[in-house]
């Protein structure tokens, strides 16, 4: 299976990575020593090696045979990390799972030691995007890790990353891969792929991946399959480019618009949240630029312009003394081969010479030879000068005739030789004169040739230097490029951190306002605090008298109020009397009495009643009463215990007493013991006759005993209480006390509403006396409260000032930002388009000197072929001229023989001729042979001094030679010296370079610094105005909730008039014609509550559009929409308990026929129903319901209702009771085919039924079914 060339070629150790030597180098030391970090956070652009690096590390940690550093790549670790098999070895995607249970469940793992490695290894990828959770989850591990274990975090947006994270790694920041690194490395991978690939393609495709290998790597895999030889229009095509011309402005172009994009992903996804993160970044990244910007100009002090002027000219000095000095080298290299032609000249002429020497040496011998033999002649004339004086004889003269023939034959052999003599000294001196001649051309083509050698490496020199400038232009202009794309990458993300610094002012902007607010509002509200602790202060007294009323007030139990001072028998009510129900001190003391009812439901397994308002209300009015009048009231729709004694519980005379009763009664009649709470209630209901055994059987005070009050206490159905004592003591001297209940379940005309527990309803009752009674505390209390908020609200308005000014100054930073931006992308236009052209300066200039050195290499050649020729030549030319010296000596031997033959011959003749003047040309011959002995030895002397002159000239062209050497020598000691100079001077070049550099670079530093801080102040009002977008877009996701929440109150407000029948109509007219006065003034209410809903959610919409300034006014309005809701609901709950107090009182005039027993004046209970007491009983215990009907009675009849209520299932449904509906086992049925069935257990009386269709529940008197659509 193919695999991509980015996984083909991932690296497989640290050396392999490239671009990153500054880390991996680090990386290697680390393995090396064996001193590996416990985590390392690897940050920086895509594709740079972060998780590269994340695996090499996990692989050389865990290596069994590491090599330098670098994991070896054959052992099971390597393998495994390789193939991910290596369970040890674990990479977690954070983008996917970055929720706190996905790092719970790594710290459990991480506390187990590996399983086959060294090092339990996580590699976190993309570790910005780990939740806030996670993070905090993270943090505890990282902090104290086990020593087995190593996080590796990567992420390409460190500035997520919290700094308490980061200050627990090992931190690395991967650079962008510079082009040329990435153009050598395709270069390789080409190569070895057996791919054709351009170097031009190659640097097309390193300039589009934007300094990510991996890119690079995509798009050379996709040009390959593309085609097989790839070029620049290759890789265009490919890559979906329009053009060389505009590669890089369109890459750039799209740069940006994909940036722009992801922008705007990132604006339409991100939250509040994020913005405010942002927000703060872009501060910090203010201040940090702020800093920068301090200390760039603290460092550039130096860098004034002064300095970097003199800077600038001693970089030109030092390259005006490395040019002199490369010219001095030149010239040096020049002198070095003149003497090296030299020495070769003086090499040839000191062969000549020695060739010359060796001829004359010759030449010498010859004539020595010369010498001799005419010496010798010369004594032999001088021996036959003695014969013949001594006289000669016949045999002499044949001897003489002889010797005449032997000396013309010896001179004619003698003439031949000279003869061939001559012809060979005159073809000898003509080819010397041939080879001098040759010999003058070949040194004068040398000459020639050595001059076209010496400009031609003058021209190489040049054009070298025209390289080496050509190059160190291009380094300047890539290294310009590469700064500039690096200040447009941090220029782009100082808009992001100054973006970023915005949105954080921005929030703390938000932040400081709405603290402001509330502390406005805190303003407010004490104040108003201390207005009402000042009202209550001057109504405390009057509050205290009120008793009851003001506390039920102050509760907001305006239906409790309603009852005492609206009830049948108000008039026996005296508020402000302390001896009356309604006094605080006679609250408090039913207290203990409502315990101790609860405490005894509690022991015998029941729930423990609960308070209402209104029950505590009736039970006052009962009480008040029940102290003037011996009976109950029947005014309430409640079930009543009452008691007269003299301020005691009356829990033992209600419970104690009559249980005995019960008990013994039970016991006697059914032989049952132990029967307590539900048990003796579900007794009593299903055996007959208890109550007229006990009031046959029991006395009290005279009196026949009930156990009424006994069942009441005990009745689980009961679920509601109210208490009250009064201590007037009309009747005897006795307190009153009275106890109300309602059954469970039942709303009936309210009796339930807002239950509460007796202690909370003694912690209310306690707390509204202390209030009372502390109002003056209270008061300076508020005071103080309304001091401290003020100053605390003086404070949030000088810290929203601060923040603004901090939005104000973060707002310039963003601006500042994005100007640096528009300024580093036309720096990187204009040293891109300075890198083009100073790359094609290097290519011609390399163009030259391959030229150049072309034509030094053929000039070189040129030479050395004319030195061999010259010296070919003069070896030639002295062979010649040791040819023509040895043909003239034989020549001269030969002249000197003939002429010696001749004389021979005339002598023999003279001799002949004159024989007997033999004594005188004896004579004669000793006269010529001594001449000739004579310049013999001339010419031997002539030869001595032709060898010394020989020996003389080889001596000067040795010394020559010697001298020519010390001068190449010399020569080449000064071309050391100037290579020197050359060194030294540039060394002084590249310091004076540095030193610009630094301080140029100090400039740079602090213009950027300068920017930066400019960047970051627009990035800070960038990001507030993203904020602002924000929060526009939560205001109108408010207001569409808002919207929505109006359109469902308003559909609740339709629906509650569909569940009303004259009511709906009432309330939205204010008025019903067959209503009384009290409903149709509660009708109104309702409207002029419900007016009020509009304007005050009218008023909520406007505030809402102006949150962040209208925070307070928000609020307000809120609470006032909020109050008219709750109003309109009280003003409904009022209208349904006046409907129900209608109805409570067309019961009660339903029922009128029934009597209780003690008003009737009979002491027998009625048979099938609960205990009774007689009128003259003291009442110690009767139960009593509205009607005269017990929890248990069946009814026989039940009442109409005038309103009408809605079937749920069906709204246009709707049902009323009707009279004489007989008790059937399914319930009666409507006309929507809904039965209803008894749901409390109990079918009979008050109790609650519901329809088995739409599960209403509804409590009925009786039963009831629907008959018709109302």
């Amino acid at each position: 299976m193919y695999q991509a060339l980015y996984r083909k070629w991932r690296p497989r150790t640290f050396e392999e990575v490239v671009g990153q030597e500054h880390i991996t180098t680090t990386l290697k030391n680390e393995m090396i020593q064996g001193k590996p970090a416990h985590a390392y956070l690897l940050m920086g652009s895509r594709g740079t090696g972060k998780t590269t690096c994340a695996k090499l590390i996990a692989k050389a940690v865990n290596c069994r045979n590491p090599v330098d550093g670098s994991p070896c790549g054959q052992c099971d670790c390597c393998r495994g990390v390789d193939n991910g098999s290596l369970v040890d070895v674990v990479e977690i995607d954070a983008a996917s799972n970055n929720g706190v249970d996905n790092i719970r469940d790594l710290r459990e793992e991480a506390v187990f030691l590996p399983n086959i490695a060294k090092y339990r290894v996580y590699i976190i990828d993309e570790a910005h995007m780990l939740s806030v959770g996670a993070v905090n989850a993270l943090l505890k591990i990282m902090e104290e890790p086990p020593e087995h274990v190593i996080f590796i975090l990567a992420t390409t947006e460190v500035h997520k990353i919290p700094a308490t994270i980061q200050s627990r790694c090992q931190r690395f920041d991967f650079k962008r891969i510079a082009p040329e690194v990435i153009r050598d490395r395709l270069l390789f991978i080409a190569g070895q792929e057996d791919m054709t690939l351009t170097e031009e393609a190659a640097a097309l495709i390193a300039r589009i991946a934007d300094g990510g290998m991996r890119d690079a790597l995509s798009l050379l895999d996709l040009c390959w399959a593309h085609a097989h030889d790839i070029t620049v229009e290759t890789v265009s095509e490919a890559a979906g480019l329009v053009g060389q011309d505009y590669l890089f402005e369109i890459a750039d172009a799209a740069g940006k618009d994909l940036e722009q994009a992801k922008a705007g992903l990132a604006d339409a996804k991100a939250d509040a949240s994020e913005k405010d993160e942002a927000y703060q970044s872009a501060l910090k990244a203010a201040q940090d630029a702020k800093d920068a910007l301090d200390k760039a100009k603290a460092d550039a002090v130096s860098a004034t312009p002064e300095a970097i002027s003199a800077a600038e000219q001693a970089v030109r000095d030092a390259q005006a003394a490395v040019d002199r000095a490369q010219t001095n080298l030149a010239n040096a290299n020049a002198t070095l081969v003149d003497a090296q032609s030299k020495l070769v000249a003086a090499q040839s002429a000191k062969d000549s010479a020695d060739s010359v020497l060796t001829a004359a040496q010759q030449n010498k011998d010859a004539a020595d030879a010369k010498a001799a033999a005419a010496s010798a002649a010369y004594e032999k004339a001088k021996a036959d000068l003695a014969a013949a004086e001594a006289g000669a004889s016949g045999p002499e003269y044949d001897t003489a005739k002889q010797k005449v023939a032997d000396a013309e034959a010896a001179l004619a052999a003698a003439q031949a030789t000279q003869s061939q003599c001559e012809s060979e000294l005159e073809q000898a001196q003509s080819a010397a004169a041939t080879a001098q001649t040759e010999l003058n051309d070949a040194q004068a083509s040398l000459s020639a040739k050595q001059q076209a050698a010496t400009d031609a490496e003058s021209g190489v020199n040049a054009a070298q230097s025209a390289l080496d400038a050509a190059n160190a232009d291009l380094d300047a202009a890539k290294q310009a490029n590469v700064d500039a794309i690096a200040k447009l990458d941090a220029a782009k993300q100082a808009v992001k951190d100054a973006e970023s610094a915005k949105a954080a002012a921005d929030v703390e902007l938000a932040n400081a306002k709405a603290a402001k607010d509330t502390a406005d509002a805190a303003v407010t509200a004490a104040q108003q605090k201390v207005d009402e602790a000042q009202a209550k202060l001057d109504s405390a007294d009057a509050q205290l008298k009120q008793g009851a009323i003001g506390f039920f007030r102050a509760m907001g139990a305006d239906s409790a109020i309603e009852i005492i001072q609206n009830c049948t028998h108000k008039d026996y009510t005296e508020v402000g009397n302390s001896l009356d129900a309604t006094s605080l001190d006679n609250m408090l003391a039913a207290i203990p009495y409502m315990k101790s009812i609860n405490e005894y439901r509690k022991s015998v397994g029941l729930s423990e009643l609960q308070v209402t308002y209104k029950l505590i209300a009736a039970a006052i009015a009962n009480a008040n009463y029940s102290d003037v009048k011996f009976g109950h009231s029947m005014q309430f729709d409640t079930t009543e215990n009452l008691a007269w004694n003299y301020g005691t519980d009356p829990k033992p005379q209600w419970v104690d007493q009559e249980k005995a009763f019960f008990d013994q009664a039970v016991q006697e009649l059914y032989g049952v013991t132990g029967l307590t709470g539900k048990d003796a209630v579900d007794f009593y209901k299903t055996h007959s006759g208890i109550e007229s055994y006990v009031n046959q059987h029991f006395k009290v005070a005279g009196y026949p005993a009930t156990v009424g009050h006994y069942l009441h206490v005990i009745s689980p159905e009961i679920g509601y209480m109210g208490m009250a004592v009064c201590s007037k003591g009309t009747l005897n001297g006795w307190q009153t006390d009275s106890l109300d209940t309602a059954n469970l379940g039942w709303a009936g005309s309210g009796w339930n509403m807002n239950p509460i527990s007796v202690d909370e309803y003694e912690q209310n009752l306690t707390s509204y006396i202390n209030g009372l009674k502390n109002a003056k505390s209270a008061l300076d209390a508020a005071k103080a409260d309304l001091a401290s908020k003020q100053q605390a609200a003086a404070g949030a308005a000088a810290t929203v000032q601060q923040k603004q000014d901090a939005a104000d100054s973060a707002q310039a930073g963003v601006d500042a930002a994005k100007q640096g931006v528009a300024d580093a992308q036309r720096a990187v236009d204009a040293t891109k388009a300075d890198v083009a052209a100073k790359q094609q300066g290097v290519t011609d200039a390399q163009a030259e000197l391959d030229a150049a050195k072309s034509d030094l290499n053929a000039a070189n050649a040129a030479v050395d072929t004319a030195k061999s020729t010259v010296q070919q030549k003069q070896v030639a030319l002295d062979a010649a001229n040791a040819i023509v010296t040895g043909a003239q000596i034989k020549l001269d031997s030969a002249k000197a023989d003939t002429e010696a033959k001749q004389q021979d011959v005339m002598d023999a003749n003279a001799d002949l001729a004159k024989f007997f003047q033999d004594v005188a040309d004896a004579k004669k011959a000793v006269d010529t042979a001594k001449s000739v002995h004579d310049s013999a030895v001339a010419d031997q002397a002539e030869k001595a001094t032709v060898l010394a002159d020989a020996k003389q000239k080889a001596d000067g062209t040795a010394s020559a030679l010697a001298d020519a050497q010390r001068a190449v020598d010399a020569a080449k000691a000064d071309t050391g010296v100037a290579a020197d100079k050359l060194t030294g001077s540039q060394t002084d070049l590249e310091d004076a370079q540095s030193n610009l550099d630094i301080l140029t670079g100090l400039a740079a530093k602090l213009a950027e610094a300068q920017q930066r801080e400019q960047d970051a102040v627009k990035a800070v009002n960038d990001t507030k105005a993203a904020l602002d977008a924000v929060k526009a877009d939560a205001i109108a996701a408010e207001s569409l909730v808002s919207a929505a929440e109006q359109a469902k109150a308003q559909a609740d407000a339709k629906l509650s008039k569909l569940n009303s029948i004259d009511a709906g109509a009432a309330i939205a007219s204010g008025h019903d014609v067959n209503a009384d006065d009290a409903l149709n003034a509660l009708f109104a209410a309702a409207v002029e509550t419900r007016a009020k809903v509009a304007p005050a959610k009218a008023i909520l919409d406007e505030k809402q559009a102006a949150v962040d300034e209208l925070q307070p006014g928000y609020n307000a309005t809120l609470a006032a929409y909020e109050q008219a809701k709750s109003d309109r609901i009280a003003a409904e709950q009022k209208l349904s308990d006046e409907i129900a107090r209608q109805e409570a009182e067309e019961v009660a005039k339903q029922q009128a026929a029934y009597t209780p027993k003690h008003l009737a004046g009979t002491d027998t209970a009625q048979p099938g129903s609960l205990a009774q007491t007689g009128d003259r009983a003291g009442l110690i215990g009767e139960t009593f319901v509205i009607g005269g009907t017990s929890s248990w009675q069946p009814a026989s009849s039940s009442i109409k209702r005038s309103a009408a209520s809605r079937c749920k299932s069906e709204p246009g449904v709707g049902y009323r009771l009707v009279s004489n509906a007989r008790f059937h086992g399914q319930g009666d049925r409507c006309e929507n085919k809904g039965y209803y069935r008894c749901a409390s257990g109990v079918p009979f009386g008050t109790s609650t039924w519901m329809c088995q269709r739409c599960k209403a529940r509804k409590r009925l008197y009786g039963k009831g079914r629907h008959s018709g659509k109302e």
